[in-house]
C-alpha cells in the first residue's frame, strides 16, 4: 500500500493519538494535499516545525499500529468481506439457484444484507 495511503487510513485509526498541531499538520499534508509552506502559513510556524510534526505523528501512527493492529485486521476483514460477497453472486448466478430451496435463497439474502450493513459502518 502506498505510504500515503497508508498514513491516512492510519490516521483514520489513531488521530486521538497524536498532539492537536500533529493531528492538524498530518491532515493537512496528507488529506488536504497542502505543501509544508502552505501549512507553516496556516499553522504559523516554520516548514521545519511542520515537518518534524508529520514526522513525529508518522512514527507514532506506525508504532501504534505495529502494537494494535487494527488497520490490517479492519482490511483483512474487509477483504473476507469481498470474497463471501463474490461467492454468493457466484452462487446466485449458477443454473442450480433454482434447486436450492426458498429458505436457503432467503437466508443468502440474509447473509447480503450483512455484509452491506458491515460495509457501510465505514461511512458512516
Amino acid at each position: 500500500m502506498e505510504k500515503n495511503v497508508k498514513v491516512a487510513l492510519l490516521f483514520d485509526f489513531y488521530r486521538n493519538m497524536l498532539t492537536s498541531r500533529q493531528a492538524e499538520s498530518i491532515d493537512l499534508y496528507y488529506n488536504e494535499d497542502l505543501s509544508l509552506a502552505e501549512i507553516s502559513e496556516h499553522m504559523g510556524i516554520t516548514r521545519q516545525g511542520v515537518r518534524d510534526n508529520i514526522k513525529r505523528a508518522e512514527n507514532t501512527l506506525f508504532d501504534t499500529e505495529d502494537r494494535l493492529g487494527l488497520a490490517s485486521r479492519f482490511l483483512k476483514i474487509k477483504s473476507d468481506l469481498l470474497k463471501i460477497d463474490d461467492i454468493i453472486r457466484d452462487i446466485e448466478a449458477s443454473p442450480n439457484v433454482k434447486s436450492l430451496s426458498d429458505d436457503i435463497k432467503h437466508k443468502i439474502n440474509d447473509i447480503l444484507i450483512i455484509i452491506h450493513d458491515i460495509n457501510n459502518i465505514e461511512t458512516e
